[in-house]
């Protein structure tokens, strides 16, 4: 199995089986790229996350959180999450996400995890 034939795999497994789940990307202008063969992996390796419910990757680089998010724009949530984020190697960050979700922007959700700036993730099966 050569490398990119692995990374396909390992994307379709972490990441996002299309017919399943709702699929979000940090940009929205790129959900075109989840209806090319490999577009998740283009999109991933030049640095775009993909969020699922229960976790955010790209192409070396993968977190997940617990308990899974729940998704609905019916009001105003907010909801925070235990997870950790591992880099390529054996490197572990243990991090607090918080989700907003707000009937204002419906299938937008916005992640706080400490960084100075918000992280917004847009829906793509909508």
């Amino acid at each position: 199995m050569n490398f990119r034939n692995f990374l396909a795999l390992a994307s379709v497994c972490l990441a996002v089986p299309a017919s399943a789940e709702r699929i979000f990307l940090n940009d929205p202008n790129s959900c075109h790229l989840l209806e090319q063969e490999y577009g998740d992996l283009d999109f991933a390796g030049n640095g775009g996350l993909i969020l699922n419910e229960s976790g955010f990757s790209s192409l070396e680089y993968f977190c997940e959180f617990q308990p899974d998010l729940q998704f609905h724009w019916d009001g105003w949530l907010a909801t925070t999450h235990m997870g950790h984020c591992q880099e390529p190697g054996p490197f572990y960050t243990p991090t607090l996400f918080t989700f907003v979700m707000t009937e204002e922007e419906p299938g937008v959700i916005t992640m706080f995890d400490g960084s100075q700036e918000p992280t917004r993730f847009y829906s793509c099966t909508d």
